[in-house]
């Protein structure tokens, strides 16, 4: 399988040479998947076998010193919030916003996309409910940006940190509408993981099935097409999600059933949040 895996995605990247990376992992999964198959699961494959990290993968370009500044300052900012908004959820954020760039034929600036989106959650754990405008002002109020940016680009990058915590606003530049793209989940197995994980900071003391019906009714909600999510680059990768998600969503028993799977929990009627850690795997990220 790896063999063949490695053959179809070098030939579809020859062929397709001005694709984003998830275009090319789009279309191998069409070409190859089998009838279960779920594409951030087949998309983990493919990138295992070309031993692709994708951080890096996007991230080539990016000045290098701008990158280890805010490695070495802010990068232990997102070990104090939840897990659910961790360097996990940040690195994905940051992936997304490259690829959705590529995808789109955005030519933003590297490096102001690289900015906005490692810093986009910074001050979650200082005030969750206004973090995007907290995150912002911790970006603008350091000074040593300055040698990296202009005062107007500095401006654009906190006006789009600012917009992408208003999912049902117009954003004020296409940084912001990106990192707001950026900032939507795309993976089935990581909505449940990060829910869950967010689950043990804000309701640890509440019962499994209680939850899970709580979680269903959430997310049913959510992703439902009466009141989608204002998504301002749709690519195929968000689209096979939503797919995916609601096609889950119309099964509640094999939703919940994956839910407990995925985070490990074995006992749905005499346990609470708090009785399992949820799954780990997900957050064991090197610090780039």
């Amino acid at each position: 399988m790896k063999e063949l895996l490695i053959k179809t995605f070098d030939e579809i990247k020859e062929k397709n040479r001005d694709k984003s990376l998830d275009e090319i992992l789009y279309e191998v999964y069409l070409r190859l998947k089998q009838e279960n198959d779920r594409f951030d699961t087949f998309k983990a494959l493919i990138l295992e076998a070309k031993e692709i990290d994708v951080f890096e993968y996007y991230t080539k370009d990016v000045n290098p010193e701008l990158k280890n500044y805010i490695i070495e300052k802010y990068f232990s900012e997102y070990d104090k919030n939840d897990k659910g908004h961790g360097l996990a959820h940040m690195f994905e954020v940051v992936r997304r916003s490259f690829s959705l760039n590529d995808t789109f034929k955005l030519g933003l600036d590297n490096n102001m996309m690289y900015l906005i989106a490692t810093m986009h959650d910074v001050g979650k754990h200082i005030d969750s409910d206004n973090h995007a405008k907290v995150s912002a002002d911790i970006f603008y109020q350091d000074d040593n940006f300055k040698r990296f940016f202009t005062d107007e680009e500095r401006l654009i990058m906190k006006e789009a940190i600012e917009d992408h915590g208003h999912a049902k606003d117009e954003a004020r530049s296409a940084y912001g509408r990106l990192v707001s793209s950026a900032d939507r989940n795309t993976s089935i197995r990581v909505v449940f993981i990060r829910s869950f994980h967010v689950a043990h900071e804000r309701t640890p003391n509440m019962n499994i099935e209680e939850y899970l019906d709580f979680t269903y009714k959430r997310l049913s909600k959510r992703y439902s097409e009466e009141s989608p999510e204002n998504m301002f680059y749709e690519d195929n990768t968000y689209q096979i999600f939503l797919q995916e998600m609601r096609e889950l969503l119309n099964h509640e028993d094999e939703f919940k059933a994956l839910y407990c799977e995925i985070n490990n929990i074995t006992d749905r009627e005499n346990s609470i949040v708090a009785d399992y850690p949820g799954e780990l795997s997900y957050y064991r990220v090197l610090k780039k």
